[in-house]
């Protein structure tokens, strides 16, 4: 079975922590955790990059605007129209091939084998029953996979910092492993990684665009999630989650 060795090591590397268990307070985190560190040759020469910095448009808005939001207010809601434009123009086709089948996205893929797929956990938005669905890229459809409260609880309650469970969607990204293992055996490992980086980013400037509060993090426990998700197999796993809100 090819990749077998980074399907291990992805299990070896979950973060399942005790349910219930509080963050560490910041306060007592070493210094090492805190400080910034840059890489320079002091002995080599040096060249500053130019002032002149070309127009960028409406993307340098987005830019400039990205950050790390993590306080989220509770009574305010998407549109379905924020979230529907976040999920087409991050995770969706970008353009059909001759034959109109879709294929290319908004993020480069690795052989454009596309191994990942996305998971929306609704708990506030306009005209959606809150619940667990699935992006369908093919049909650009979110499909209900369930509203019952219990599953809405448990996957909720499976998001490490407090603060995270108060966004209005938790948009979580899995990797379908063989799409990429069946051509690039464990190197598929990193492109597959590398990829969830490019989408998760393309939901943080989309949502910067729109004025949406965004904060990428892998702070979820990786067991509970992949049951809540019913992906509780050695095909699919859960890598990294984006949460949005106002």
């Amino acid at each position: 079975m090819k990749g077998i060795f980074s399907k291990k090591f992805h299990k070896k590397a979950n973060f399942d922590f005790a349910i219930g268990t509080p963050p560490t307070d910041s306060q007592y985190w070493p210094k090492e955790w805190e400080e910034i560190y840059h890489k320079s040759y002091p002995r080599f020469p040096k060249k500053e990059l130019s002032k002149n910095l070309l127009d960028l448009g409406m993307l340098k808005n987005s830019l400039e605007n990205r950050h790390s939001e993590r306080e989220f207010d509770w009574t305010k809601k998407i549109s379905f129209d924020e979230l529907s434009t976040i999920l087409s123009y991050s995770a969706g086709i970008r353009t059909p091939d001759v034959e109109g089948e879709a294929v290319r996205r908004f993020y480069p893929s690795g052989g454009a084998r596309y191994p990942l797929e996305v998971y929306a956990v609704i708990q506030r938005v306009e005209g959606m029953i809150p619940g667990i669905y699935h992006f369908n890229v093919k049909d650009n459809a979110l499909e209900t996979l369930t509203i019952d409260p219990e599953y809405m609880g448990g996957i909720i309650e499976g998001l490490f910092y407090p603060w995270s469970r108060l966004a209005a969607v938790v948009l979580f990204t899995t990797a379908v492993w063989d799409r990429n293992f069946m051509k690039y055996d464990n190197r598929g490992y990193r492109i597959t990684l590398l990829e969830a980086g490019h989408l998760n980013h393309n939901f943080a400037l989309t949502a910067s665009a729109l004025g949406i509060k965004c904060c990428n993090s892998v702070g979820f426990h990786n067991q509970r999630t992949n049951e809540m998700l019913d992906i509780e197999n050695e095909d699919e796993d859960t890598v990294y989650m984006t949460l949005l809100s106002k």
